[in-house]
C-alpha cells in the first residue's frame, strides 16, 4: 500500500477539524437555564442600538430586526417584530429610541438558535454589555433573540403572530430533517454551561401538529407533546414522533389549540429554538446524553386552521 504524501496528510487533517470552526459556542449561567427552561417568554429593559429603517417585505419574512442589549440577558440580542408592517406605532417607538441609550420595557419569546453566530463565542455576562460597533449593526453576531416581540412599552403585539402574507414558508420535510441531524454538545461546569452547536437556520416552517399529550400550563402559555407531519395537502408524512411545541398565551395559535383533543391535528407556522428543559435533563444524566443531537422545540407563531383536523393514521 503506497503512502500518502505529507501534504495530503495535512489536507486531510485540516479538513477533519475545520467544521468545528463553523460551530457556535454559547455559555450560560445554570440559573438562567433553570429559570427559563419551561417558560415561553422573557421580559427585559431593552436598549435599542440599531433597527431596520422599515420592516422587511412579506416575501423576505415581514420581520423588523432590532439589535440591542438588556441586563436580564447579558448577551448580544436581536429582537424581532413579526408582521411588523401591521404595527406602525411599535415601529415608530423603536426608531424614537434607536441609538439614544434609553431602554424600553419589552417582552417576547426568548429564542436560542444557531443562525447568526458568526465567529464569536457568546458568553453570558452580568449587565447589558456594550453596543456592537461592527458592520451590519442591525444583525450583530448573536445566538439569542427575542422573537417574536409580544409587548413593547405597553403596546400589545400578540396579534402579529399570524401567517406571513407573501412569504414562502420553509418545507417541513427539509427543515425538520435538518433540525434532527444537527449536532450539539453540552460542557457543564459548576455554575456555567457551555454549548457547542452547528449553524442551522430554517425559520418559519409550516407543519402539521398531531397532539399526543398536554403538559402543565404555564403563566405565559402551554407546551404540548406532538407528532410532527409534513404540510402537504394530499399526503401528510410523519417526520418526528415526539417533539415539544409551545403556544404563547393570548395568541391565535394558543386560543385555537385549546380545543384540540389527543389525536387531533392543526396546521401551524413555527420557529425552532433550543429546548432548555432538555439541556437541563441531559446535564443531570451526563455521559453520552451530553453529545446527543440538537435538543430543540418549536414555538407556534401562526395558525392556518380554523378548527382541528385529522392527519396521519
Amino acid at each position: 500500500m503506497s503512502k500518502l504524501p505529507s501534504m495530503m496528510y495535512a489536507i486531510l487533517f485540516v479538513s477533519s477539524i475545520s467544521p468545528s470552526y463553523a460551530d457556535d459556542i454559547l455559555e450560560l449561567n445554570r440559573s438562567f437555564i433553570e429559570k427559563y427552561k419551561n417558560r415561553l417568554t422573557i421580559s427585559a429593559q431593552y436598549v435599542v442600538d440599531a433597527a431596520h429603517k422599515k420592516p422587511n417585505p412579506g416575501s423576505k419574512d415581514g420581520d423588523m430586526h432590532v439589535a440591542g442589549r438588556a441586563p436580564e440577558i447579558g448577551l448580544a440580542t436581536v429582537a424581532e417584530i413579526q408582521n411588523a408592517k401591521s404595527v406602525p406605532a411599535a415601529v415608530d417607538a423603536i426608531h424614537a429610541l434607536e441609538g439614544t441609550g434609553q431602554s424600553i420595557a419589552l417582552s417576547g419569546v426568548w429564542r436560542i438558535w444557531p443562525e447568526h453566530g458568526g465567529d464569536n463565542s457568546h458568553i453570558q455576562q452580568s449587565g447589558a454589555g456594550s453596543p456592537y460597533e461592527g458592520p451590519t449593526p442591525t444583525n450583530p453576531p448573536h445566538v439569542f433573540e427575542i422573537h417574536p416581540i409580544l409587548n413593547l412599552g405597553g403596546q400589545d403585539l400578540s396579534p402579529t403572530l399570524q401567517p406571513i402574507q407573501g412569504f414562502e414558508e420553509k418545507d417541513a420535510e427539509d427543515a425538520f430533517s435538518r433540525y434532527e441531524r444537527s449536532t450539539f454538545e453540552i460542557m457543564p461546569s459548576e455554575d456555567r454551561v457551555r454549548m457547542r452547536m452547528r449553524m442551522v437556520g430554517y425559520n418559519y416552517v409550516k407543519f402539521m401538529l398531531k397532539l399526543r399529550k398536554r403538559f402543565h400550563r404555564e403563566d405565559d402559555g402551554e407546551f404540548v407533546s406532538a407528532a410532527i407531519y409534513s404540510a402537504k395537502e394530499d399526503e401528510q408524512e410523519l417526520l418526528v414522533h415526539d417533539r415539544r411545541v409551545g403556544f404563547v398565551a393570548g395568541t391565535a395559535p394558543d386560543e385555537k389549540q385549546k380545543s384540540l383533543q389527543v389525536g387531533d391535528c392543526m396546521l401551524l407556522l413555527g420557529i425552532p429554538r433550543v429546548d432548555l428543559a432538555l439541556v437541563s435533563w441531559r446535564i443531570k444524566h451526563g455521559g453520552d446524553a451530553l453529545r446527543w443531537s440538537m435538543p430543540y422545540e418549536i414555538i407556534a407563531v401562526g395558525v392556518y386552521d380554523d378548527a382541528p383536523t385529522q392527519c396521519g393514521e
